[in-house]
């Protein structure tokens, strides 16, 4: 039997360790999408990634004066929102890349994020289709196993949908006419956490 061979250029989000250096990481994702005709449709999420980055920058400073301003924990939270801010601007970048592939690898390096070239084989991908019932999506997630899944209508608020212990589940009594986002994260052991998947969408009919 003969095996599909994809070739998908991946967008890449490469967040530096170092606080000081992520910042200027994403503000510079921040000035390649700004005001960018590419990306006229993220606009607002682009405006929110320079607000969220601006609190980094303030808690930041602000946990290393002598007598600090701000803690570790309010730190943290305002570095979780700028991963946040990308990690959905990122979903945005692969939607154009995918809808024109002979320009992908443009797209995606024009708005200061990296290009990976992926091949799958055959391999199972997230998708989310109608389900059986009204109002009832069926997901399917990357990789075998236990997967935690979150379900949201505009990639900014997420609400937590009951994990499964494989890598599918049925998401029922939606809102019919209404699109959703859904992402997957895996459970690994030991409480290791794992990065949450790029976002599928769908309106549920």
């Amino acid at each position: 039997m003969n095996v599909k061979t994809i070739k998908l250029p991946t967008v890449v989000l490469n967040f530096p360790n170092a606080v000081a250096v992520f910042i200027i990481y994403a503000r510079a994702i921040y000035l390649a999408m700004f005001e960018n005709v590419i990306f006229v449709a993220s606009a607002a999420k682009v405006a929110n990634l320079f607000i969220d980055i601006t609190a980094l920058e303030i808690a930041e400073a602000g946990f290393k004066r002598t007598r600090p301003t701000h803690t570790i924990s309010e730190r943290n939270v305002a570095l979780e929102k700028v991963k946040a801010d990308l990690r959905s601007l990122r979903n945005d970048v692969q939607e154009l890349a995918n809808a024109d592939p002979v320009n992908a690898e443009s797209i995606i390096e024009s708005s200061g994020m990296s290009a990976k070239d992926q091949t799958l084989h055959g391999k199972q991908q997230n998708t989310a289709k109608d389900g059986i019932e009204s109002g009832s999506v069926d997901l399917t997630a990357e990789g075998a196993g236990p997967h935690q899944w979150r379900i949201s209508t505009d990639e900014i608020t997420w609400t937590l949908h009951s994990s499964s212990s494989r890598s599918r589940t049925t998401v029922r009594d939606l809102k019919p006419g209404v699109t959703y986002y859904f992402q997957n994260q895996r459970i690994l052991p030991n409480d290791e956490e794992c990065e949450w998947s790029q976002s599928v969408k769908i309106m549920v009919r």
